[in-house]
């Protein structure tokens, strides 16, 4: 009732007094953080969790929370008219999920963010082949310098490949299409359609393998599934509702908070400090995002 009363009610009081972008803004630094303490629980859990068994808890606690809803409106939110782009994205939503929890588990937070941000590159560039949309050589070279930063993260030259980052590399990928699938489902389903099809649907998937592999859990595990379940639906209210407020190119900006909140957390809970070659990726791949995002004002520069 809070989040769906209240709390709106404030921000777009805020956003009339202090401006819809410094209202977003501060919503996805909020996120940023909320997310980064997210990925700091499923990395503690996983070692004693299985993957899978992690993202059940998240999905099950997502689900727990919208099920309200689709009581009140008497299965209404369910209904759809593309079932099976809503099967395609949960397929492809349980294979990006799965790689990007393994990620987290095996690098330092840090790494992990930053190879997440291959996602934009990756929509740029899909966008481009499948969809004809301009890319252009500014494009293109954001796509070329955001390899040679996870190239550099993999370190072909030692003896052991960085599989963590090369499965995270991977996950980015499929995630860029889910973004693709999901922006096509906004425009056949409302939003709470989607989530519940995401949430109920990955509950599901999860819940297969995990009957397999189960490891009891005990009550001291609580605390970690509160912060797991708690700051995944804060930090998706907070992003959601930043976009809400804030224009989209200024809010695609500041979500590059999510790194320093990334590294921040990952020195503070786990020591974490990213080697020399990891810091020249995440700058190559932060910088190659950046450019994605923002390559129709430097086009414009050229143009102008």
């Amino acid at each position: 009732m809070i989040a769906s009363g209240y709390l709106p009610k404030i921000l777009e009081r805020w956003s009339g007094r202090y401006g819809g972008n410094v209202v977003g803004a501060g919503l996805m630094v909020l996120a940023s953080f909320t997310n980064a303490a997210m990925m700091a629980s499923v990395k503690e859990l996983s070692l004693t969790f299985p993957i899978w068994q992690i993202l059940l808890i998240r999905s099950l606690g997502q689900s727990t929370i919208l099920l309200p809803l689709v009581i009140k409106t008497g299965g209404a939110v369910l209904v759809t008219r593309s079932i099976g782009l809503h099967l395609i994205r949960l397929v492809l939503s349980f294979i990006s999920l799965m790689a990007a929890f393994y990620t987290v588990a095996n690098l330092p937070l840090a790494e992990a963010s930053a190879i997440s941000f291959l996602r934009i590159i990756f929509v740029v560039a899909l966008a481009g082949i499948l969809f004809a949309e301009k890319v252009g050589v500014i494009g293109w070279a954001a796509t070329v310098i955001g390899l040679a930063g996870i190239l550099i993260i993999l370190d072909p030259t030692a003896s052991e490949i960085n599989a963590a980052a090369l499965v995270g590399a991977a996950g980015a990928l499929v995630t860029s299409v889910v973004t693709i699938t999901v922006k096509r489902l906004t425009q056949i389903d409302a939003t709470s359609t989607i989530m519940c099809y995401s949430s109920f649907g990955l509950t599901i998937m999860c819940a297969v393998p995990s009957v397999f592999t189960w490891v009891p859990m005990s009550w001291a595990f609580v605390p970690l599934i509160a912060v797991l379940i708690g700051n995944a639906f804060v930090t998706q209210w907070c992003f959601t509702n930043a976009y809400r407020h804030g224009e989209a190119s200024v809010m695609a900006t500041v979500e590059y908070s999510r790194l320093i909140a990334s590294a921040i957390i990952g020195f503070v809970i786990f020591s974490e400090i990213p080697t020399f070659s990891a810091t020249i990726g995440i700058i190559l791949i932060v910088m190659a995002s950046l450019i994605a995002v923002r390559r129709e004002q430097i086009r414009s520069w050229f143009t102008s």
